[in-house]
């Protein structure tokens, strides 16, 4: 998180918390498929998921309560308990997305993490988010999630313009087409805009 122009650490943050001021905490982040297979995720907290077993039965339990809640991924938004965890959920095309916290979070600033990442992944594919287009762009979609929540799920960054500005966009996107798809030429007048534009600032 930044205060100041500046990153707030652990350090701040366990101070701040010994001023009475709490930190929100993401304790999972989650893109599954329609079938409730992983596309990406970032867990947390390693006292909750130490493995990769744990983490896998999470993903699973958590799609077949969003299946039956919503008669087959009918609901594009929902928020809702579970177990211990209160979770936020939106459905983009074939994805599910899902921001999960302890049940004494605040729904309101996981539902803000969400809306983010969803803003970001909007801008950043050109509103083209469906498995297939993340899954080949997913060095940039990793990117997002580490400006957007840390290891410790410390919340970083609310604005999706910001998130998109600052992991670059122009090394993987030129005029809307990612670079493994561009021509020669496409590549080439690329790699001159950049050279262009690094000279000029």
């Amino acid at each position: 998180r930044f205060e100041g122009g500046r990153r707030v650490g652990v350090r701040a943050r366990m101070q701040k918390g010994m001023e009475g001021i709490e930190q929100p905490l993401v304790k999972a982040l989650l893109i599954l498929n329609a079938e409730g297979r992983r596309v990406c995720s970032r867990f947390c907290d390693r006292r909750i998921f130490p493995s990769l077993a744990e983490e896998k039965a999470f993903e699973e339990s958590l799609a077949k309560k969003v299946a039956v809640a919503s008669d087959g991924y009918d609901a594009m938004e929902d928020v809702f308990e579970f177990g211990e965890y209160i979770v936020v959920f939106k459905q983009i095309d074939d994805l599910l997305f899902f921001v999960v916290g302890l049940a004494a979070e605040n729904e309101v600033v996981l539902a803000d993490v969400l809306n983010t990442f969803d803003e970001a992944l909007m801008m950043l594919l050109h509103q083209q988010v469906y498995e297939e287009n993340v899954l080949k762009n997913l060095k940039s979609v990793l990117l997002v999630i580490d400006e957007l929540v840390d290891q410790e799920g410390i919340i970083m960054e609310t604005s999706a313009a910001e998130l998109v500005q600052r992991i670059g966009t122009s090394t993987y996107f030129a005029d809307g087409i990612p670079l493994g798809e561009q021509t020669l030429t496409q590549a080439l007048q690329t790699a001159r805009d950049q050279i262009t534009k690094s000279i000029l600032s």
